[in-house]
C-alpha cells in the first residue's frame, strides 16, 4: 500500500512539472521582453520613441515627459460583428426563401492596437535610461518577435537622431 501510494505521488508531481512547463509566461519574463535600456537620455528616448511610433503608423494619443508615458494608438484591419435587428420572424423567412440578403444587421469595426510606453532614468553617470512598452488590441497576442521588430525601429530611430546631432 506504502508503495503505490509512493508511486502514484512521484506520478502526480512528474505530471504537475510537465503542466507547470507549458503554461503561459511569468511576469517577470514578459516584463524582460517589453523592457530595454539605452544610453541615451530620457528626453532622447522619449523623442526616439514618438518617431518609432509616426513610423509605424500610430498616432500619438497623450504624450507625458514628465512621467515618461507616451501611449498612441493605431486602426488596423476590420472586423465585423452581428447585431440584433427588430424584424418580425416572418420577414426573416421570407428573406430567407427568396435569398434576400440583409446586410443591415451587420456592423464592421475598425481594431484598434493601442500601445504605452514608460521610459525612466537609471542612472545620470554614465546616462542610462530603461523603455518599457506594452501592446494590446483585441485578441492579438504579441510574441518576442513582434518587441524585437519594435526595438529594432526603435534603435533605428536613435541612430537617425544621433545622425542628425
Amino acid at each position: 500500500m506504502k508503495r503505490n501510494f509512493l508511486i502514484f505521488f512521484a506520478f502526480a508531481i512528474v505530471v504537475q512539472s510537465c503542466a507547470v512547463s507549458t503554461s503561459e509566461r511569468t511576469t517577470a519574463i514578459k516584463r524582460a521582453t517589453e523592457t530595454k535600456e539605452y544610453e541615451v537620455s530620457t528626453k532622447e528616448l522619449i523623442s526616439a520613441s514618438i518617431d518609432t511610433f509616426q513610423d509605424l503608423g500610430y498616432t500619438i494619443d497623450v504624450l507625458s515627459p514628465e512621467y515618461g508615458l507616451i501611449t498612441a494608438s493605431k486602426k488596423q484591419g476590420n472586423t465585423s460583428e452581428r447585431v440584433d435587428s427588430d424584424e418580425s420572424i416572418g420577414s426573416t423567412i421570407i428573406r430567407g426563401i427568396f435569398g434576400i440578403e440583409s446586410n443591415d444587421d451587420i456592423v464592421i469595426i475598425p481594431l484598434t492596437l493601442s500601445a504605452t510606453i514608460t521610459v525612466k532614468e537609471i542612472s545620470n553617470d554614465p546616462i542610462l535610461s530603461s523603455l518599457r512598452v506594452n501592446f494590446e488590441g483585441g485578441e492579438r497576442k504579441f510574441s518576442d518577435l513582434f518587441f524585437k521588430s519594435f526595438f529594432a525601429a526603435l534603435d533605428k530611430s536613435l541612430f537617425l537622431d544621433q545622425a542628425i546631432d
